[in-house]
């Protein structure tokens, strides 16, 4: 009878209502923060890709072949790059340069972007990474694939998956252990 009652008072609803409400606020809350900071982050890695890849299709524009082979070498010695992963084969696929050893099976697109799972782990990596790329097709029927390896934004993703299903169990949690009006001790009159 007193848990009928408890569940059908006023004071429960608003209960409900308040946690449910605050609940949904910090749910908004943590998935602006993830899409704001993993669109940003995203977007700092395309211009980075991007800007690699126009570097590239210039030189291969300028110096055809042989040229762009030799600036995937040149990148793929230089530290600063290390960061990067980049195949070049011909029309036949290939393989012409780069640090990948063979096109991915799993890119079917001809131009612009995708992302793949590395056939192996790269150089000072112990899982295959997760890698965002841009590619394109010469005229000649080369291709080019310029990438990044974004297995950080994938952790970064599952920290703030784990993050909201801590504060929904936490919500949780604080509502259930919340004192029942019917629960509260007798504070009669000393």
């Amino acid at each position: 009878m007193l848990l009928a009652k408890t569940l059908t008072s006023s004071t429960f609803k608003l209960a409900l209502i308040a946690i449910g409400t605050f609940g949904m606020i910090a749910s908004a809350i943590l998935s602006y923060v993830y899409l704001s900071t993993s669109s940003y982050v995203r977007s700092r890695s395309d211009r980075a890709i991007m800007t690699e890849y126009s570097s590239l299709q210039d030189a291969y524009q300028r110096s055809g072949r042989g040229g762009l082979i030799a600036l995937i070498q040149q990148r793929i010695a230089d530290k600063r790059f290390s960061d990067y992963v980049y195949i070049f084969v011909d029309s036949s696929s290939a393989a012409l340069g780069g640090n990948l050893k063979a096109w991915p099976s799993t890119v079917t697109t001809t131009r612009g972007w995708t992302e793949f799972r590395a056939s192996e782990p790269l150089p000072n990596a112990t899982n295959r990474a997760l890698l965002r790329a841009m590619l394109g097709t010469f005229p000649s029927g080369d291709r080019l694939l310029v990438g990044m390896d974004i297995s950080d934004l994938d952790g970064f993703t599952d920290q703030i998956k784990t993050a909201v299903i801590s504060c929904v169990a936490l919500i949780f949690v604080v509502a259930g252990g919340r004192e029942h009006p019917g629960d509260a001790p007798d504070r009669g009159a000393d």
